[in-house]
């Protein structure tokens, strides 16, 4: 009971602070835009590698930074957007089951595209592409070197077509 009451009081004093800048810019009437957003994330507590696999950890689960770029496109009925995403790596389970160690995913990118257009005021339709280069999620223990899972991700497509009445 001394264990978890220290662990729940530790909770309670645990920091976690960041910041995050952003904005927004068309280039006068030409329909183009940049959109860009940066965010920081800390937390004063992480994860010990070396600490012993059979010993539970308290650790804050999934603070990372991230950061967004779109290149956009607004006229004529036209919305074309071309989107960067980027998140570092994060802690992203502890203390499962019967294994201790942590696991960690690795720091991830991937582009986006989507078009749409507006026929008229009843008739739209839309084109997506998501993650168009197929960039893979890798996840890991307490080194790189030790590999949990590899998920083998590939472009997804979408096209759809809206009609109001």
């Amino acid at each position: 009971n001394d264990a978890i009451s220290e662990a729940h009081q530790r909770t309670m004093e645990e920091i976690i602070d960041g910041w995050e800048i952003g904005g927004q810019y068309f280039f006068g009437d030409s329909g183009i835009g940049l959109l860009a957003n940066y965010t920081m994330v800390n937390g004063d507590v992480s994860f010990d590698v070396t600490a012993p696999p059979d010993q539970n950890q308290f650790a804050l689960l999934g603070l990372s930074d991230t950061a967004n770029a779109v290149l956009m496109f607004e006229k004529f009925g036209l919305s074309a957007r071309l989107a960067w995403n980027w998140r570092d790596e994060f802690l992203s389970q502890a203390n499962q089951g019967n294994s201790r160690n942590p696991r960690y995913t690795e720091a991830y990118q991937q582009f986006d595209l989507s078009v749409g257009y507006d026929f008229n005021d009843h008739l739209s339709v839309t084109f997506e592409a998501i993650n168009l280069t197929g960039e893979d999620i890798r996840i890991h223990g307490r080194s790189e070197m030790q590999l949990f899972r590899l998920e083998d991700q590939f472009a997804r497509y979408a096209i759809g077509a809206r009609y109001k009445f």
